[in-house]
């Protein structure tokens, strides 16, 4: 069994664009990317990929899913093939585990906890808000910063009482284990070796940290007295790891599609301030530098990240670490500044004095990448000497080491060379770069490329690194998993797609107890002999697969039940629901794997897409003959104006929520 932890940091580091537009001609469709479907024929695109929430979904044909999905789909991979497959493109190895009982029983405890964790952190979060409210001490905090009510609920910010067990009105076991394994909780023992249990969090300004999706996994606190810390965040746990994690990604995710960069500060009061002044596009890191992770989860929301950081020393050594861990993400595409605010200035209280519009004019004025990294390498080095020269040449070799080749990395190093007095050659850099004409993304750094490298390494110190040892996208040779040769060896298989009826109906058959859950409106749009599979399933006894397939072997008698027909199950009307089920139930490699892994989650996103694919269809197909009427000359009555009004509307929800 592949532990889900693992699958989830893969997700992270593939970007699916990159890994989708190797196999689909992609194009830039607002802020998602649009092709023709691979998985049916179709003339007009239908097929969207997004970047940022990283999935593929069509809506000609219902496929849905992530990266591993499409590999499956696309190439007719088992799980863990696909699972194999992208981790090799990642420099990944995948952990290998038995699919023991106890491994599947820990693997269920684990999400099971996550579950109870994040409503555990729901509540607490709902305690503090209610809580400010009735806080004057907060709210005058608050006025004084310039923070008005509907930034303070768009941002969820609250109020933690002071006293030593104020979330003990909310949880009614406050001696539970969750409420410790939350960070909410302190458990400690006294002189006497009595245990105690306080709040973590007590009379300070609440900042609500939620995930990419929206949930609450940890908090961000400042005092409002003399405590210390200043500044306190939730320690590490099953939801929550700073190193991953970003303040302010969810409630800024609009705003930093709209303005097409992020910006990256330090403090919570920074975003919350700056979105104050109509700049919502910025997040900040929760006291730790600047992360791999973080910047993968940045780009992908937008093309340029830019860095602010105080005019200080400790602001320049920030940014020093912070020009290293981008330069491997550094493309024409994917860019960064580097933004120093006068001294005595944070983003909060330069934008509070100067106002929004001189902060844009700063951050337009702050020199790009290849400036700063010019800067660094020739720091406190006197370029009047050979001595100065050949000191900022190591170090502008060891910073050019860790870019991928792209146009970018050639221009850089052309400049540098230049002031240098220095060729290309002894910048470790060849005078050529070809690149890749694969996806829009494809100059996007390596993810596994990456993985192994350190920012201490120089590009000498790895193996195999001459120019005649790299792919024609700057991508080292020894990693496997990349380049034309195997995507040649690998054509995709084109495997038929079941429709969503047929998804639906075989998810239904193996996980019986769905029967009874299935919305009327979902039913209606399936066929006469799915409707009466439905009814024969919620008719037996127990409902388990295996009792089931017995009874359905039982009652189908001589029908056949060998295939699907020349017509597909759709029309077979006269198909009695026993020898249907058994149809359904015949092995369907995609979904096998995933009940198989465990992958209960995927399953649960298969069925919920089937169901919404059906609704949307049915809903336009409704919408389009209602329009073609009104269009035929008939009397557009407000009733059937308002009608059609509903039905878009329900649509344009339905739509949305495909995409989410």
């Amino acid at each position: 069994m592949i532990p889900q932890a693992f699958i989830d940091t893969l997700l992270q580091r593939v970007d699916i664009v990159e890994l989708v537009g190797s196999y689909v001609q992609l194009k830039k469709a607002g802020i998602n990317y649009s092709g023709l479907c691979p998985f049916h024929t179709e003339k007009s695109p239908s097929f969207t990929v997004s970047a940022s929430k990283q999935f593929y979904h069509c809506f000609g044909c219902g496929a849905h899913g992530t990266a591993v999905g499409f590999l499956m789909e696309h190439l007719g991979l088992s799980f863990p093939q696909a699972v194999e497959d992208l981790a090799r493109r990642a420099g990944l190895e995948v952990p290998q585990e038995q699919a023991s009982e106890s491994d599947k029983a820990a693997s269920a405890a684990q999400r099971d906890q996550r579950v109870r964790l994040m409503d555990c952190t729901l509540q607490a979060a709902k305690f503090y808000q209610r809580r400010l409210k009735e806080s004057p001490q907060a709210i005058d905090y608050l006025k004084r910063r310039g923070v008005t009510g509907e930034i303070a609920k768009r941002y969820h910010l609250g109020y933690s009482p002071e006293g030593w067990q104020p979330l003990q009105s909310v949880f009614a076991d406050y001696e539970q284990a969750d409420l410790v394994d939350a960070g909410l909780v302190i458990a400690s023992h006294d002189e006497s070796g009595k245990s105690k249990r306080y709040d973590r969090f007590r009379n300070r300004l609440m900042f609500p940290i939620l995930s990419a999706r929206g949930e609450v996994i940890g908090f961000g606190a400042r005092t409002l007295g003399s405590d210390e810390p200043k500044y306190l965040n939730s320690p590490e746990t099953p939801l929550f790891s700073k190193g991953q994690n970003l303040y302010g990604v969810f409630e800024g995710r609009t705003s930093i599609r709209e303005a097409g960069q992020v910006w990256v500060v330090e403090g919570y009061m920074d975003v919350v301030a700056l979105a104050q002044h109509g700049l919502g596009h910025a997040v900040a890191t929760l006291g730790t530098a600047t992360t791999e992770q973080h910047l993968r989860m940045l780009i992908r929301m937008a093309d340029q990240v830019v860095f602010m950081f105080d005019g200080d020393a400790a602001g320049q050594r920030a940014a020093a670490k912070a020009l290293e861990i981008s330069l491997p993400f550094a493309t024409p595409k994917t860019t960064f500044k580097f933004v120093f605010l006068p001294n005595q200035h944070d983003p909060d209280s330069f934008v509070r004095e100067s106002g929004a519009q001189a902060l844009l004019d700063h951050v337009a004025a702050a020199p790009p990448l290849s400036s700063f990294l010019w800067t660094q390498s020739v720091a406190d080095q006197d370029l009047a000497t050979p001595e100065g020269r050949a000191a900022a040449s190591v170090e502008v070799r060891r910073l050019l080491g860790l870019m991928p080749a792209t146009e970018l990395k050639l221009q850089i190093a052309q400049s540098c060379a230049k002031r240098l007095e220095c060729d290309l050659a002894s910048l470790g850099v060849s005078a050529s770069v070809t690149r890749s004409p694969g996806s829009a993304h494809s100059e996007r750094p390596n993810r596994g490329d990456f993985a192994n490298r350190s920012s201490a390494h120089r590009s000498d110190h790895r193996p195999n690194n001459r120019p005649a040892d790299r792919l024609t996208d700057g991508r080292p040779a020894w990693v496997p998993g990349y380049g034309q040769r195997e995507r040649m060896e690998r054509r995709p298989v084109r495997r038929p797609i079941p429709s969503l009826s047929d998804r639906l109906m075989q998810i239904l058959v193996r996980q019986p107890q769905r029967a009874g859950s299935l919305q009327p409106e979902v039913l209606a749009t399936l066929t006469p002999a799915q409707q009466a599979l439905v009814q024969w399933v919620r008719g037996q006894p127990g409902r388990s697969f295996a009792s089931l397939h017995e009874a359905a072997l039982a009652a189908a008698g001589t029908q056949d039940s060998s295939g699907w027909g020349a017509d597909g199950p759709d029309q077979q009307l006269d198909v009695s629901p026993a020898a249907l089920f058994q149809r359904y139930a015949q092995p369907e490699i995609t979904l096998d794997d995933l009940m198989a892994q465990d992958q209960s989650d995927l399953v649960q996103t298969e069925w919920d897409r089937a169901a919404s694919g059906l609704l949307l269809r049915d809903l336009q197909a409704r919408a389009t003959s209602l329009a073609k009427s009104l269009g035929a000359g008939q009397v557009a009555s407000p009733e059937r104006l308002s009608e059609l009004r509903d039905l878009q509307a329900k649509i344009a929800e339905l739509k949305q929520s495909l995409m989410q």
